[in-house]
């Protein structure tokens, strides 16, 4: 019943004690303000995490009988003692995660400066000035420095509750060794403490059903005005409305959690096949193996070329020197007919010997025509060892075209890749080359080969620490399993004890009723008894006045005896509303740890 007030209609009429006995204005006390909002204009991280402690400290009151002191952050310490920093300053692998999470809120928030983590590995006054006025503004955009940043740093990380202490000394020399990571680690607990009111305030606003716990309180809220008021139906009323939402909550967790079991089943089932079967391929694998076949491909083409270009050379050869050897015959027998025409037009030719010179002519022009046909299959054979040296290059140029696209998938083209390792290994084709070993200017089998290796090697052992990562979620699965099975009995038993104390609250409940029902009983016979007598004779008045001045202490020592009796039987059901109330509360952080369990339980699935 934190912070319950009683309606305006009830201001007037005496304030009720409540049910642990402190009073309403110990329970309605609002827990002082942080040291920083004379600072901050706007509510800061220390207010957000001084609510939330705020909060747990009110919920311990409403089940205490005495007040007890209001309890300190679990971050802070009211002491002024230096604490020693736990935190390992020594190791750059926590320095370096520290820079990065600097970086990343920075560059997310507008932060104008140019960031690298080699500035912020040692940087200047100037630039340390410049972020911590940058995150001070992200609490109060009207922030400024005073005249001297060495003074006012400490003192404003003083009044966020920092729990460390910043000293004076260590701003004069922010960028040396032993002084930046002090600093730059009370940047990072500055920027954690942005992110998670961030968050927290995402969370507020995405919550669209209320906590068990915040129906409970609200619940308690509303029925603890009525109850002051003296509204019990109504106080009847709210109890069934909301024992009806908690039976139907149960019912829903009850369901939800039979889901869940089918859920796991299926999982198990699905998870004790996955083990049965043999391990697939990835699709690392099967690039890989695409990849070497390309290459194999890629060599029987070089091979198939190399031997084509070979027979298609010495081809040319044996082709060219044939057509020199008929173009050198073909001048010697023109050089002979022009001798001949010549000596045939000085001397005098019968008719024998000029049957013999056209056989001659014949058997020249035969010889000659045959010598043309050779040359023209010479030249046809030459244009298709062209035409498949070309079909061959372009074959060529489509396998070297796939394994640059394998080796873009691979992550080893170009140099500046992944895996290439500064190495140039994309493949190019010179058809110009002099030597066929010069018109790829990769070696397959040595560069490529091992590069590839090394690749292999490396997924193989990501694999291997994978399928060791899902042994141990699946054995994380199993202990969270295990966890949910206990906190599901424990539930089931709080729900039993509710039961059973609803039960008997109302059964002591009705019994009371009855008891108060016969005393105004009791009481209305006595006044009726007393009226009765004062309407007597007035022969009778001085035995009537005895008897009523009897009557009268008699009826004083009832009505002293009904008070008491009223008063104990309220006190006893006071404390059996508050047991009540206290059981209720148990139940209820018992079903939001189940619930936990059961996300947490979700997400590891």
């Amino acid at each position: 019943f934190i912070g319950a007030h009683p309606p305006d209609g009830m201001k007037s009429t005496t304030t009720r004690k409540t049910l642990s006995g402190v009073d309403s204005s110990q329970l309605n006390a609002r827990p002082h303000g942080s040291h920083g909002d004379a600072l901050l204009k706007k509510p800061t991280v220390d207010a957000a995490l001084t609510g939330k402690a705020a909060t747990r400290v009110a919920q311990s009151r409403a089940h205490q009988t005495k007040p007890t002191p209001r309890r300190h952050s679990v971050y802070f310490s009211s002491g002024h003692t230096p604490r020693v920093d736990p935190r390992p300053l020594g190791d750059n692998a926590y320095i370096n995660s520290c820079i990065r999470q600097l970086i990343s809120f920075l560059s997310s928030h507008g932060y104008d400066a140019s960031l690298s983590p080699k500035t912020l590995a040692s940087p200047t006054a100037k630039e340390f000035a410049s972020l911590a006025l940058f995150l001070f503004r992200q609490a109060d955009e009207n922030f400024k420095f005073g005249s001297k940043t060495e003074d006012d740093v400490p003192t404003i990380f003083r009044q966020l509750r920092y729990p460390f202490q910043i000293s004076k000394s260590a701003l004069y020399a922010v960028g040396s060794q032993h002084t930046w990571p002090s600093l730059l680690t009370a940047l990072t607990w500055l920027v954690q403490m942005y992110v998670y009111e961030e968050e927290a305030q995402q969370c507020q606003a995405t919550k669209a059903i209320p906590e068990p716990a915040v129906a409970f309180f609200e619940y308690a809220s509303c029925s603890y005005q009525h109850f002051l008021s003296g509204d019990d139906a109504t106080c009847n009323e709210l109890e069934g409305e909301f024992n009806a939402s908690q039976r139907e909550r149960h019912s829903q967790i009850s369901r939800g959690v039979t889901d869940l079991e089918k859920e796991n089943a299926e999982l198990e089932a699905r998870l004790s096949s996955m083990v049965r079967e043999p391990l697939h391929k990835t699709a690392l694998q099967q690039e890989k193996e695409t990849f070497e076949n390309g290459v194999q491909q890629c060599k029987d083409d070089i091979a198939t070329v190399e031997a084509f270009l070979q027979s298609a050379k010495s081809d040319s050869v044996l082709a060219r020197q044939k057509k020199i050897k008929n173009s050198e015959r073909l001048d010697v027998c023109r050089a002979a007919l022009a001798q001949l025409r010549r000596q045939v037009s000085l001397q005098s030719v019968d008719a024998t010997e000029a049957k013999t010179i056209d056989r001659d002519i014949e058997k020249q022009k035969e010889s000659l025509s045959l010598l043309e046909q050779l040359h023209m299959d010479v030249d046809s054979r030459a244009h298709t060892a062209r035409v498949e040296a070309n079909d061959s290059l372009r074959d060529m140029e489509k396998c070297v075209q796939h394994y640059n696209a394998v080796a873009r998938t691979l992550q080893i083209v170009p140099h500046t890749a992944k895996y290439a390792n500064e190495t140039n290994l994309e493949a190019e084709i010179n058809p110009r080359a002099a030597t066929l070993n010069a018109m790829v200017n990769l070696d397959f089998k040595d560069t490529v080969r091992t590069t590839v290796k090394k690749i292999h090697d490396l997924h193989m052992q990501k694999k291997w620490n994978s399928e060791r990562e899902f042994v141990n979620l699946e054995q994380s699965l199993q202990a969270c399993q295990d966890t949910y099975d206990e906190k599901c009995d424990e539930a089931n038993e709080l729900a039993s004890k509710a039961k059973r104390s609803e039960s008997s609250y109302d059964a002591e409940r009705r019994r009371l009723d009855d008891v108060l029902a016969k005393i105004t009983k009791n009481i209305a016979t006595i006044e009726a008894e007393v009226a009765s007598l004062r309407n007597t004779s007035e022969d009778n008045a001085q035995e009537t006045e005895s008897a009523l001045q009897s009557c009268q202490s008699e009826y004083d020592e009832c009505a002293k005896f009904c008070e008491q009796e009223r008063l104990a039987i309220q006190n006893m059901m006071l404390a059996a509303l508050d047991a009540l109330m206290g059981h209720k509360q148990l139940i209820g952080d018992a079903l939001d740890t189940s619930s936990s369990n059961t996300f947490a339980a979700e997400g590891i699935q």
